[in-house]
């Protein structure tokens, strides 16, 4: 009966265990698209259905954690979780970057530095699942680096694009994820350093590849900002 018992447990205990996912060339690409879906999605909360980029954030995180609660419960049979939780993850992070390089004003460079070392550290708390070619079984430290990840990429993305140009920096960032993917799957499938160094390229790809009309929109702000001061003053400056 004892063993019986012990046996059950540890069967409960195996089965309440997170597992990795499946990483392969449509994982990859699944990623990218959602990365720039979750991109877009983040704009948009944050200029029409929840107007401010700290209500916008909040909500996005509520949606987050219900995603990762469900998913932790059902990703036996479904995925559906996993991915709304990567996409809503993705806006939530748009809008944190916003607020760091925005509202904070802190430099798309240093702000890059740190997030990109953020990241790293985090990662070294994920464990790899060796049942599944060693990627990072979906767990707590798992979200945390995947979301800081997915700062990182927006605040990166935004300092690339906006230097070499949008177009530019989409075929770049698309062509060093694709020598990433290739590099790990070829020489260390079971790299941990490399997984995130492909989610974190994939993150900056992500902000590039996300629309013309996103990316442009945050390109043309200070010339828009600009212009909106200016007319304010001349309408200041006119006789009443």
């Amino acid at each position: 009966m004892r063993h019986e018992h012990a046996q059950y447990v540890a069967t409960t205990a195996v089965a309440d265990t997170p597992r990795a996912m499946d990483v392969t060339h449509s994982y990859w690409f699944a990623m990218l698209a959602a990365s720039a879906f979750g991109t877009n999605v983040g704009d948009l909360w944050a200029e029409i259905l929840f107007p401010g980029r700290s209500a916008s954030l909040a909500s996005l995180l509520c949606i987050c954690v219900a995603a990762v609660w469900y998913h932790r419960r059902a990703a036996a049979r479904t995925e559906a979780g996993y991915w709304v939780a990567i996409v809503a993850m993705r806006a939530a992070a748009t809008n944190l970057a916003d607020i760091l390089t925005h509202d904070l004003a802190l430099s798309y460079a240093l702000a890059s530095v740190l997030l990109g070392l953020l990241t790293l550290i985090a990662a070294r708390f994920t464990d790899p699942d060796f049942a599944r070619s060693g990627s990072p079984r979906v767990d707590a430290a798992y979200w945390t680096a995947m979301f800081i990840a997915g700062v990182f990429g927006t605040v990166a993305g935004d300092l690339i694009h906006h230097n070499i140009g949008l177009y530019s920096a989409s075929a770049a960032l698309c062509l060093i994820l694709a020598g990433l993917v290739v590099l790990r799957e070829s020489l260390a499938p079971l790299s941990m350093l490399l997984f995130w160094s492909i989610v974190m390229a994939e993150r900056c790809a992500g902000i590039a590849d996300g629309g013309a009309g996103t990316a442009l929109r945050h390109h043309n702000r200070p010339k828009q900002q600009h212009r909106e001061r200016c007319e304010r003053l001349t309408q200041h400056d006119q006789p009443r």
